[in-house]
């Protein structure tokens, strides 16, 4: 009865913090509508990888545009490959970039899903293969110069 009840808190958890995540997606979303701002396009792909190895699976890749403050973003595959989205599309705004790489996301535990409900973080999961510094843009040290056409940006994290 208990593992039932426990499985009930897990699902409702989950689907509360999903509704949250869409809740802010979409709002984020409608501040600045589907289109980019004026400029010049391109595409970007490339590859990323950890000390020549791939990355975990779920794994993201963010670029954040240093003027705009417009991000594009990709899952990464399991061949580390990815091509960058923004505002539901391919074309990538020129101009300069910060990059970041995203862990994935982790379901809870029983004992995590416990804390949350009472108010207590559970500790966040450590993914040796994506170095601190990489998880956020701001800090990577990472950059990228986007230009009209097709761009390719590769990465081995160290």
């Amino acid at each position: 009865m208990h593992e039932l009840f426990m499985r009930d808190q897990r699902r409702h958890v989950t689907i509360i913090i999903s509704a949250l995540i869409f809740a802010i997606l979409s709002f984020a979303g409608c501040s600045g509508g589907s289109r980019l701002p004026e400029g010049d396009t391109g595409t970007v792909k490339g590859k990323v990888t950890s000390n020549g190895k791939p990355v975990p699976d779920g794994t993201s890749i963010v670029f954040l545009h240093k003027d705009k403050g417009i991000t594009a973003s990709s899952a990464i595959a399991a061949d580390g490959t990815y091509s960058l989205r923004m505002r539901r599309g391919d074309a990538i705004l020129v101009g300069d970039y910060q990059i970041g790489v995203t862990p994935p996301t982790t379901e809870m535990t029983a004992a995590e899903a416990d804390a949350a409900i009472t108010g207590e973080a559970p500790a966040a999961k450590e993914w040796p293969e994506i170095p601190k510094k990489y998880q956020n843009p701001e800090t990577s040290e990472v950059t990228f110069t986007v230009k009209a056409g097709e761009n390719t940006f590769d990465l081995d994290m160290k």
